[in-house]
């Protein structure tokens, strides 16, 4: 990736591609050909530092910790911006963001905090769990349709919570050896996500 950006950040699969955001340098969307190959098929610059995105099978949700924000972008990606929702009263340093087909689920490393946020975005605040006697920085997160993964910066831990979200944590998984900071995760289960756990599903053969 660092011949493209040179720090990846929030990423999201949206059943044949991609989605994947980078504050530095260029502060771009990117929508990258499959899980990954070389084949950029289009970015888009944004005003913000995008630390997070992810899609809902029509748009593309991202966010920003510089402006505090989530927003709604049209398609991926159109230069439309369809909403946006300042977030500055709640946290001060959102970091990754994901939707399950009715919420979006956000994370901010300044509260170390995960939140759930009433639809594509209103102000309603469905819940939200401290996290740090965990992690002091959850970075990354996504919903897999019955639990919520997250990464840790500051563990170098890969994350599973129960629901949306128990103080329960299921799993976790260093990869400090792999890598020394996870910023993003996500699911591949699309239908999982976007449906929920009880939606039919498909084994399909993923070769890299």
């Amino acid at each position: 990736m660092g011949a493209i950006n040179l720090r990846p950040q929030g990423v999201e699969w949206d059943g044949t591609n991609s989605v994947w955001c980078a504050k530095q340098v260029y502060q771009k969307l990117y929508l990258q050909s499959g899980k990954f190959s070389a084949t950029m098929k289009t970015s888009l610059s944004l005003g913000a530092d995008p630390t997070g995105c992810s899609e809902d099978g029509t748009d593309t949700l991202w966010n920003s910790d510089v402006v505090d924000k989530l927003y709604l972008q049209s398609g991926k990606f159109s230069a439309t911006i369809k909403t946006s929702l300042s977030i500055i009263g709640t946290a001060g340093n959102v970091q990754d963001c994901s939707f399950d087909g009715t919420d979006t689920l956000w994370s901010d490393s300044s509260t170390d905090k995960l939140y759930l946020q009433s639809g594509k975005f209103s102000a309603t605040l469905k819940t939200s769990l401290d996290v740090s006697s965990i992690d002091t920085e959850p970075n990354g997160l996504s919903w897999d349709g019955t639990n919520t993964p997250v990464s840790g910066i500051v563990s170098d831990k890969l994350y599973l919570f129960s629901g949306k979200f128990s103080i329960t944590l299921k799993t976790s998984l260093d990869v400090s050896a792999v890598d020394g900071s996870a910023i993003g995760i996500s699911t591949d289960d699309v239908t999982g996500r976007l449906v929920g756990a009880g939606a039919a599903f498909t084994p399909t053969a993923v070769i890299f």
